[in-house]
């Protein structure tokens, strides 16, 4: 078939990157059953040849009969510059929309198409070059060429077919990343297609067709022979056949080939132009995954008796996380976003029955078998970990790449690999890439969960601190030499950590991701690599604000042309990008601090630390300059209390001069090395004066008298009410930490128990506001007879309840309540606001001073469902800036409606509350 009058729907290709502007758009329409892979589809339409100028009018005569509705596309979608498809309804599964369009070359050359996963199909002069298989180059003559793009669905925004041939780069280092984004993603690589969908967990049927595509049309001659090896799980080989590109193929296999496996393994040999080999492996299960779990399991149950006390608790803990994750994608996965992957299963499986084969005698002889808290490593280092998390008492993973030459003498820098999404990279991502093997300098990389599209804020900066330390935990890290990368959501979460901890991190590189714009200044100190799209939608937040605020010589901005926010998705990984980190140390006292934040957890900048914010304030910000000489200057704003952390290894000097303010303070470096601040109160002075307290480091495990006055001060100057922690987090603090969800043990009615366990559901699984907003934790729900004192000691807890007296803890504990809720109303400050209400609070847990309880009360359940915080709980994120409701400490909902405020004042509250 062969579309004609393609003039307005053409794109020309000059010497910069390009994506096509106009298209005709067919469809949608209805493919037949066996339009798979690489099958024809031309023949689905009546007529060798379609006028589209024509067709516009009239339609496209289908071979079944009827019609297909054929237009001009030339709108662009300013998030993503590419057509606007939002004029088309969702596609059904068997409906495709077709998009018709004309590339012209203006001179012949190589070509490098970079489409976004999920696009759907891509055929240029009749010839499928792309089936969601990745980025891929071909040589192009000068002149017209027809590009058919088959949709299979219609994504909101996430759309993106860069296309770029011989492109003049203006910047270095963009040429350099384009280079290894081919060698790396396209150059030599092919891609197994299966015709037919795949019956995934339930077990491929014999026989099984598939399509190998070459995504590299330059230096992978078509014209070769290509083997094809068949192994089963244990590798025994059992075929090898010959095949030939772009051609379907069929093979079939018989019970006894599959009668001792889960899967079959092709392992596909090709070779360059150059006569150099290369391999790919493609796996199929053959079995349904459910019995190949329970066969695992089943293994699992004889190694555990042959080998009990030779298994430490870590590598446990490996080998049933790696069988409940097996076990977790036999059914759909909680997350609909998170896509089954053969590869994860393929690895899982090898590496369980490597384990059950060789474990005990590979772990006598294993040269990465260096502690107690040792995983199975494959030879290579690679490695999926598992703990238990403390959060949720969920079991959790982490991969893990060791160094070849890996000592456990050693301490190695650590580059962190930000996900995407919950879980983005696994066993077979890492065995693919092959993290900085080339480097002189080795290093270990791991990725783990932040638990879903988080923006590294709140849950998400709790999963990620309680990972890191796991890692720093398990192995030897450099800890001047942590490094995080991640691209998008994960690029905001290595924004949000190196803002909230500056002096925690060597450096950053982050891809298509924002920052805090007000927090700019506590990365002054930090070397960043900011990789942006020129055509990215977030370009003015991630791009121009971080390189007009922070300037210097160690941050470095780069700039793709004509590349939107998708296109730089490949991009995190290239070695270009992780070896950029390596250069840098984390400076532990910089001459020059700007540090600033509205959340008291979020505290420390290098030598200086925020411990007590005004409370009346919605910020604080904290200024130190040092000079060789002893002298520093240091500035706060809307800080009650703060340190100065120095001693005499950092300064190398008796005593130091600090001028804060008017006044000048000497500060003894030999004796002490923390020096705290704390305001005085006075009405006579306009600006704040503060007071000196020298502290001895705990460290040192010393005493002194200043010591001891000074914790006393500390802990006489909470106000009632509040824990100074949830300054700035409000409500969303309980979420820090290990939770508990308490309902009462009794009910007064259905609709109540109802209505009460609506609440907990949505609070024990709270979501965001992003593309996908699943956050993958569990918190336990449990009522208030069932949950032992323990926990309630080390545990945050979401204490609910409509009638005291139907709630054993809060009535156990009504004294240290410090809202009185009743049937008529609440009491707050001495004044009784009555009628229906619905409240939530933070305070202080009763069962632990260093634990936060949250308490939702209402007079009448149905409050509870139209509660917009009740009925659903949103989480934000922290570039945002503060919420205003959910980092309050006080959400009210009643007749007035929703407000919220934090226990600074009773009486002010009081007021807000009566609407005066």
């Amino acid at each position: 078939m062969r579309f004609t009058h393609l003039e307005k729907a053409t794109t020309v290709l000059p010497d910069h990157p390009v994506r096509l502007t106009s298209a005709y758009a067919i469809g949608p329409v209805e493919l037949p059953e066996n339009c798979g892979v690489g099958r024809e589809w031309s023949n689905h339409f009546t007529h060798e040849d379609w006028n589209l100028e024509k067709a516009c009018e009239e339609g496209l005569e289908l071979a079944a009969g009827g019609k297909v509705a054929c237009r001009l596309l030339t709108e662009l979608d300013p998030r993503n510059a590419e057509l606007n498809l939002g004029v088309f309804p969702p596609l059904a599964e068997q409906e495709r929309l077709l998009l018709v369009s004309n590339l012209r070359c203006m001179t012949a050359q190589e070509v490098v198409i970079r489409p976004f996963e999920g696009t759907g199909q891509i055929w240029i002069d009749g010839i499928l070059v792309y089936a969601e298989s990745g980025p891929f180059r071909l040589y192009m003559e000068e002149g017209d060429h027809t590009v058919i793009i088959i949709a299979a669905f219609i994504p909101d925004e996430a759309r993106s077919i860069r296309i770029s041939g011989n492109q003049i780069c203006d910047h270095p280092d963009v040429a350099e990343l384009h280079r290894e984004f081919v060698e790396r993603n396209i150059r030599f690589h092919m891609a197994w297609l299966e015709v037919e969908k795949s019956a995934e967990r339930e077990g491929g049927k014999s026989p099984i067709s598939f399509y190998l595509l070459r995504k590299d049309r330059v230096d992978l001659p078509a014209d070769q022979m290509v083997w094809v090896e068949v192994t089963n799980d244990a590798g025994t080989k059992l075929d090898r056949f010959p095949v030939t590109w772009e051609q379907e193929q069929r093979y079939a296999w018989d019970k006894e080939m599959i009668e001792n496996t889960g899967m079959l393994h092709f392992t596909v040999t090709y070779q360059d132009q150059k006569a150099g080999e290369h391999r790919f492996v493609y796996s199929v299960l053959v079995r349904p995954l459910s019995d190949v779990v329970q066969g695992l399991q089943e293994e699992y149950d004889h190694y555990k008796q042959a080998h009990a006390k030779d298994t430490n608790a870590v590598q446990k803990i490996q080998i049933e996380g790696l069988l409940e994750e097996l076990k977790r994608l036999t059914a759909l996965p909680e997350d609909p976003f998170e896509i089954w992957d053969y590869r994860v299963v393929r690895e899982y499986i090898q590496l369980l029955k490597q384990i059950f084969t060789y474990g005990f005698a590979e772990q006598s002889q294993h040269p990465f078998s260096f502690q107690e808290n040792s995983i199975f490593l494959s030879p290579d280092g690679l490695g999926e970990g598992f703990f238990v998390s403390r959060l949720d008492n969920s079991i959790q993973r982490y991969t893990v790449q060791l160094p070849r030459s890996f000592s456990p003498e050693r301490q190695y820098p650590l580059i962190v690999l930000m996900p995407g999404k919950r879980y983005e990279l696994g066993l077979p991502d890492f065995q693919q890439r092959n993290f900085g093997r080339d480097w002189e300098e080795e290093a270990l990389f791991v990725t783990f969960s932040c638990r879903g599209v988080t923006l590294g804020s709140y849950i998400g900066e709790a999963a990620f601190l309680e990972a890191l330390e796991v890692i720093l935990q398990a192995y030897p890290v450099h800890e001047d030499r942590i490094y995080l990368t991640g691209y998008s959501n994960g690029a905001y979460a290595a924004w949000a950590m190196a803002q909230a901890y500056p002096s925690r991190f060597a450096a950053i590189a982050v891809i298509a991701g924002a920052p805090h714009p007000k927090q700019l200044m506590n990365l002054s100190n930090l070397p960043i690599l900011n990789i942006v799209g020129e055509q990215d939608y977030l370009f003015a937040q991630a791009y121009e604000a971080p390189a007009a605020e922070l300037a210097s010589s160690h941050f470095k901005g780069v700039v793709e042309q004509g590349s939107n926010h998708w296109d730089t998705h490949e991009l995190r990984l290239l070695d270009g990008v992780l070896g950029w980190l390596m250069q840098w140390k984390r400076d532990a006292a910089p001459q020059r601090i700007a540090y600033r934040t509205e959340r008291d957890r979020h505290n420390r900048a290098y030598w200086l630390e925020l411990t007590r914010m005004d409370e009346h304030e919605e910020y604080a910000e904290l200024y130190g300059e040092m000079s060789t000489t002893g002298k520093l200057d240091v500035t706060a704003v809307h800080a009650d209390e703060f340190i100065i952390h120095l001693s005499h290894e950092v300064m190398a000097l008796e005593l130091a001069q600090v001028r804060i303010g008017a006044r000048i303070f000497v500060l003894d470096l030999l004796e002490y090395s923390r020096f705290r601040f704390v305001k005085m109160e006075s009405q006579k002075r306009p600006s704040p004066e503060y007071r000196l307290i020298a502290e001895r480091g705990k460290e040192s495990g010393v005493s002194s008298t200043k010591e001891t006055e000074a914790e006393q001060e500390i802990n006489g100057m909470g106000s009632a009410g509040r824990n100074a922690r949830s300054h700035g987090m409000g409500v969303l603090d309980v979420y820090m930490d290990r939770l508990h969800i308490v309902l009462p043990s009794s009910y007064a009615t259905p609709e109540e128990e109802q209505a009460m366990k609506r609440t907990a559901n949505a609070l024990a699984n709270p979501r965001t506001a992003t593309w996908n907003p699943y956050i993958g934790v569990y918190y336990p729900v449990v009522s208030a007879s069932d949950i032992s004192e323990e926990d309630l000691a080390d545990s945050n807890v979401i204490c609910i309840v409509s009638g005291l007296a139907r709630h054993e803890l809060l009535q156990r504990h009504q004294g240290n309540l410090h809202l009185e809720c009743t049937e008529e109303g609440y009491t707050l400050g001495g004044d009784f606001i009555a009628g229906e209400y619905g409240l939530s609070y933070i305070q202080p847990s009763p069962w632990s001073a260093c634990r936060q309880m949250l308490v939702v009360a209402t007079n009448s359940p149905r409050m509870l469902g139209k509660n917009l915080f009740m009925r659903k709980l949103i989480m934000p994120g922290y570039f945002n800036g503060l919420h205003p409701y959910l980092n309050k400490e006080i959400i009210v909902y009643d007749s007035k409606g929703v407000r919220a405020f934090n226990f600074t004042s009773i009486q002010d509250a009081c007021h807000k509350l009566q609407g005066q």
